[in-house]
């Protein structure tokens, strides 16, 4: 494997490449957050509906459905994303479409400035973790935009891996059922700053949630509401659902309301409010671009 020399442990302390301005029409607007304190002075926000639901994949995964064969595929196929330069970030990805190329959220890549990150990788976390170099140049990634704007509609980035995940599966997109409102979800992140449980770092961690809405999208990418908890470090986390008894892959994490507020800590789902979670889809231009990249492949 192409190795990424610095350390992953002091890196991840850092938590850069937070949740960040919402996405679509009609959401509720925040800055976008710099590099995070100390996990000690965070407020555990936004945390919808009452306490933080997050927690061990292989805690949780039982009550929501999931059987050993889920837990390995979901290790396998999910992880961490990050960049090491000029300045450090990091979220949460997925393989998306084949075992080659992941999706997550475009701002992981660019920083504040619009300058391109690199030195990224992805990390899966397996029992035996794999972590690849990223390929970030124009040939091997599609990005929303030339300079993707946090938490918009255009903040989704397919990237390739340097070399193939060898025996992972992901999960399939079925674009042609569309999300619903009231579809359940199965939320999968790296490792969410702050979060109320404490869980190992090699352990995804996971939530059942819920899609509160599915707006019309006037943009080339489709999004909808959860009321899915979400802190900094969630973007790019993956959105399962069963649909039609299969698990698919449905969206990514894209944003949230403010999540340092404490009067969103535990508020109910309301849009209006702030505390309101928002998914990009894996359709339209988002799986166009993965369509794109994976036909180009090597």
């Amino acid at each position: 494997m192409h190795a990424i020399t610095r350390s992953f442990a002091a890196f991840l302390a850092i938590f850069a490449g937070c949740l960040t301005a919402s996405a679509g029409p009609s959401a509720p607007a925040a800055p976008r957050p710099g590099l995070p304190p100390a996990a000690s002075n965070l407020v555990r926000v936004n945390i919808i509906d009452g306490e933080d639901g997050r927690d061990s994949l292989v805690r949780l995964g039982p009550s929501l459905g999931l059987d050993a064969a889920d837990i390995a595929r979901i290790r396998m196929v999910s992880g961490y994303v990050g960049c090491l330069s000029p300045s450090p970030s990091v979220g949460s990805a997925a393989l998306f479409l084949n075992n080659r190329q992941i999706l997550t959220a475009a701002h992981v890549f660019f920083e504040p400035s619009g300058q391109r990150r690199w030195k990224c990788f992805f990390k899966n976390q397996a029992a035996a973790p794999v972590m690849i170099d990223l390929l970030v140049d124009d040939a091997n990634a599609r990005f929303g935009a030339k300079k993707p704007k946090p938490g918009s509609n255009n903040d989704y980035a397919v990237v390739r891996l340097a070399e193939p995940l060898e025996g992972a599966v992901p999960f399939p997109v079925l674009a042609d059922i569309p999300v619903r409102a009231g579809e359940k979800l199965i939320v999968v992140n790296a490792h969410p700053a702050d979060m109320a449980r404490e869980v190992d770092r090699g352990m995804p961690v996971v939530q059942g949630c819920t899609v509160r809405r599915k707006p019309i999208s006037t943009e080339k990418t489709s999004f909808f509401r959860t009321d899915c908890d979400a802190t900094g470090a969630s973007s790019g986390g993956m959105n399962l659902a069963r649909v039609n008894g299969e698990l698919a892959f449905r969206g990514i994490t894209i944003t949230t309301g403010p999540w340092r507020d404490p009067a969103l800590n535990g508020a109910p789902y309301n849009e209006k409010g702030g505390s309101v979670t928002t998914a990009l889809g894996t359709d339209a231009a988002v799986l166009a671009a993965g369509r794109s990249l994976a036909g180009g492949a090597n």
